[in-house]
């Protein structure tokens, strides 16, 4: 699908549904069993590309941060659970000032191309 339609994005909740976690093994499983399916790409690198997630709710610091080394910090983004706890989590997480903006905010704004007031 990916292949056929290069700038379509799924974003996923849940910090990415366990995805990002098992991009190396769906690589592995691949090259064993391709079902004689052809792909352009691994399928490791649809995920932080056309796979995108949000925190929604996983407020774990490292689950965040395995989440950004895996799919990189321009494919996070931060929806949430309760805004409370999710406020506290992202404000206390162990990131820059800059990657922090595009988690709250920026990458929303250039997926979604909504413009600030």
């Amino acid at each position: 699908m990916f292949d056929r339609f290069p700038n379509l994005k799924i974003v996923l909740g849940h910090m990415g549904e366990g995805l990002p976690l098992m991009r190396w093994r769906f690589d592995s499983r691949f090259a064993v069993y391709s079902h004689g399916i052809n792909l352009k790409r691994r399928p490791s690198e649809y995920i932080g590309r056309n796979i995108l997630i949000t925190t929604t709710g996983v407020c774990s610091p490292a689950a965040l941060v395995g989440a950004i080394e895996e799919v990189g910090v321009d494919s996070v983004d931060y929806p949430y659970e309760s805004s409370t706890v999710a406020a506290n989590f992202i404000e206390q997480a162990p990131l820059s000032d800059k990657i922090r903006e595009k988690i709250c905010y920026r990458n929303a704004e250039r997926l979604l191309k909504l413009k600030r007031r």
